[in-house]
């Protein structure tokens, strides 16, 4: 069992917009930020560990041409320079080189941008939803918010698939098993289907508390709070629609259930106020 604390920051790599109603229904039609957060770890064992990467200026690269640029497009990102995340880690001393670990949630564009800046990081991810990616045509992989050009070139080579990790019981209400990602339960994989084919949550001891990063399980927390699902148009664009609501449902019901448990969804602007940008000492 790990002994050493292991340190967590939330940080925010840039923002899309959205009308409120598409991610909550019941919510307003203005459209308002969602923020792409992103977790920064350290583990005595595993070095610096990040959950995902935001987005990056690789982002603008890889949609400058045709059919491409409609992702951002119909999607508008923002990146300020002082939001881009290789900046905000030179602020706490930490070179791209010192990133051991990038765990993905899922290979959705304003997920995984960032990617190519860590040339020594090993990458967690699951093995299901990459052979979907890499099954698609173009067109198909942005219908699907895939862009393969943001992928290292050696990125198989880097890779390790959570599917392949030993599975243990997580101890949470509504989640079964979970993938031990460090091998001594310190941090957990736990399946979070449907907004995409396969999606990666993080479980992590807090002190007396544990922090569940969600991805895109739930765009915010005040739907988990309101049991309100995303507006009927997001059917369009999730991988398996009755897997998402029965995802969103058991969170909801965790959410309710254990206040033991802080759930992290990664483009909530509630949570980046609550928890944003914030040193705290992970115990486990």
């Amino acid at each position: 069992m790990t002994v050493e604390p292991i340190s967590f920051d939330l940080l925010r790599v840039g923002h899309c917009t959205h009308p409120e109603c598409v991610a909550m229904r019941g919510g307003r039609f203005k459209s308002i930020e969602f923020p792409a957060l992103v977790g920064l770890l350290r583990h005595p064992a595993l070095g610096y560990v990040l959950y995902d990467t935001g987005y990056s200026r690789h982002f603008w690269e890889a949609t400058r041409t045709f059919p491409e640029c409609l992702y951002r497009m119909i999607t508008p990102p923002a990146l300020p320079p002082e939001e881009e995340l290789i900046h905000q880690l030179e602020q706490r001393n930490i070179r791209p080189d010192q990133i051991g670990s990038i765990i993905i949630s899922h290979f959705h564009a304003d997920h995984v941008a960032g990617l190519r800046d860590f040339p020594q990081a090993r990458f967690i991810a699951t093995r299901d939803e990459f052979r979907e990616m890499r099954g698609k045509g173009r067109v198909a992989r942005l219908r699907g918010a895939f862009l393969t050009k943001l992928l290292p070139d050696d990125f198989e080579s880097r890779v390790s698939w959570a599917e392949d990790q030993p599975v243990v019981d997580p101890g949470l209400a509504g989640f079964g098993e979970a993938h031990d990602l460090a091998g001594d339960a310190s941090l957990l994989g736990i399946p979070l289907p449907g907004h995409a084919r396969s999606q990666l949550g993080l479980l992590f001891r807090s002190g007396e508390t544990r922090k569940f990063l969600i991805g895109d399980a739930c765009w915010q927390v005040e739907a988990l709070e309101r049991r309100k699902l995303p507006s009927r148009v997001t059917k369009l664009l999730f991988a398996d629609n009755r897997r998402y609501a029965e995802t969103f449902f058991r969170l909801a019901d965790l959410h309710r259930s254990d206040p033991s448990v802080t759930i992290i969804p990664s483009h909530c602007a509630t949570t980046w106020k609550r928890h944003g940008n914030s040193r705290q000492v992970v115990h486990a």
